[in-house]
């Protein structure tokens, strides 16, 4: 039995033809009206037979691959997102422009909130199947619990020279990732090259984690405010610019679950964040990069990122060595996206990061300590590259990583000096705190 979340793992089942094996199951709830439950079970049986020839389910609202079944029907993540954060919304909230009869499909889902939602409903997606308030703010205590109770953990052997434990995860929270299929895969590591494994089961725990974290920093950044509406589109510079504070607040919600840079010193964290994150940002967006729409988009909700403005500010040949940096990066999180993942962890956590030219990041207050967490950081990382991948491969990527990040921590800083070159008083005013954060704009 695999229980998961892991996307990447449902879709290398997909594509192993091996579908049939996937089977999810979902808890009944209580329903007095018989009537509803007689077209439910309908629509639940018709939903079964929504299967291609080769066995891959197929969404019922927009035609795209599915998973399995999403709130009561056979659904993709796409559209699973999009009715999880639609579902209770008021009717009034959706306006259709088309007399509500606009085609729901993998290419045009996104034209039209109010017939997708209808489609989904009619399609046999629940309400009742969402998780409430309440509900949610139980699940946000418990990772609040977990969290402190890795903070104190880490907090007690501080003066060892030992690495941070993970024990103190809750069990809680990894059973909300794939820890079958992970001890399966970890056990015929070891089976298979015993003299070379070097990612205990605690490491693996902790890379799975973090992985955990990271896919769900855009609920966290929710609960925590964005300082911009990520559905609203950019049609001005100043905008546009804005719109990266979406962004940016995911990446810092994804931080702070982080036991090792939560417990540095305040004033160091704000030095880390205020001088790494820019160009971690960059690197962040391959993660979010979809290669068939040639789109930046993090979350269904948003609008994709627009760069017709730095395409006319930053000139053919910088988009050109932008586009190739990217490319490079793009390739290994396609390759495996946790090795990004951690990547961005270690780049938040270094000093000196920044190459900025008047030399004015300032002197870390607990520097050993930022150093630790790093540390601990890169060995977790080529300890997990050089047990997935190979010895031989390991040497490759950590090259490539970090040529690549020179490449594009020298390209990002001419961005943000051709950014302060363009912005008007008015513009800068325009702008969020965070955003003149980021651009170290006093």
């Amino acid at each position: 039995m695999i229980i998961t979340a892991d996307e990447s793992i449902i879709e290398q089942i997909e594509k192993g033809n091996n579908v049939s094996l996937l089977k999810q199951i979902t808890l009944p709830f209580e329903n007095n009206n018989s009537e509803q439950a007689n077209q439910q079970n309908e629509v639940r049986s018709s939903n079964k037979k929504i299967k291609t020839r080769d066995g891959s389910l197929i969404c019922v609202v927009c035609g795209s691959l599915a998973t399995g079944y999403n709130f009561g029907a056979i659904a993709c993540e796409s559209c699973k997102a999009f009715f999880r954060r639609n579902a209770r919304k008021e009717p009034s909230t959706f306006h259709c422009n088309n007399n509500s009869d606009c085609k729901i499909t993998i290419e045009t889902r996104r034209n039209c909130q109010a017939c997708r939602l209808a489609k989904c409903f009619k399609s046999g997606m629940q309400c009742d199947r969402l998780l409430t308030i309440e509900q949610k703010a139980v699940k946000c205590r418990q990772l609040e619990e977990n969290r402190n109770l890795a903070l104190e953990s880490n907090s007690n052997t501080n003066t060892e020279v030992s690495h941070p434990s993970t024990s103190t995860f809750s069990d809680d929270l990894l059973t909300l990732i794939d820890t079958d299929i992970l001890l399966t895969d970890f056990t015929d590591l070891l089976l298979s090259q015993p003299q070379q494994t070097l990612l205990s089961w605690e490491d693996l725990q902790r890379v799975e984690t973090i992985s955990f974290f990271y896919q769900n920093r855009i609920e966290f950044a929710i609960r925590d405010g964005l300082p911009w509406d990520p559905s609203m589109q950019s049609r001005t510079f100043s905008q546009v610019l804005n719109s990266q504070s979406v962004s940016v607040m995911r990446l810092l919600s994804f931080s702070k679950q982080i036991p090792e840079f939560n417990q540095l010193n305040v004033d160091d964290k704000v030095t880390l964040i205020k001088y790494n994150l820019p160009t971690v940002l960059g690197i962040n967006s391959v993660l979010s990069y979809n290669t068939e729409t040639e789109q930046l988009i993090e979350s269904d909700s948003d609008v994709p990122f627009n760069t017709q403005f730095f395409r006319v500010l930053h000139g053919y040949n910088v988009c050109m060595q932008i586009r190739k940096i990217f490319t490079s990066f793009l390739h290994i999180a396609k390759y495996d996206r946790k090795i990004i993942e951690l990547i961005i962890i270690i780049l938040i956590l270094t000093k000196g990061f920044s190459i900025t030219s008047d030399h004015d990041e300032p002197i870390l207050n607990d520097e050993i300590s930022v150093y630790r967490a790093q540390n601990y950081y890169i060995e977790l990382l080529s300890k997990y590259i050089e047990t997935m991948h190979g010895y031989e491969k390991a040497i490759k990527l950590f090259s490539e990583l970090v040529v690549h990040i020179i490449s594009w921590q020298t390209i990002q800083e001419e961005i943000r000096k051709d950014v302060l070159r363009t912005l008007s008083p008015e513009y800068i005013n325009e702008l969020v705190p965070i955003m003149k954060s980021m651009l170290r704009i006093s």
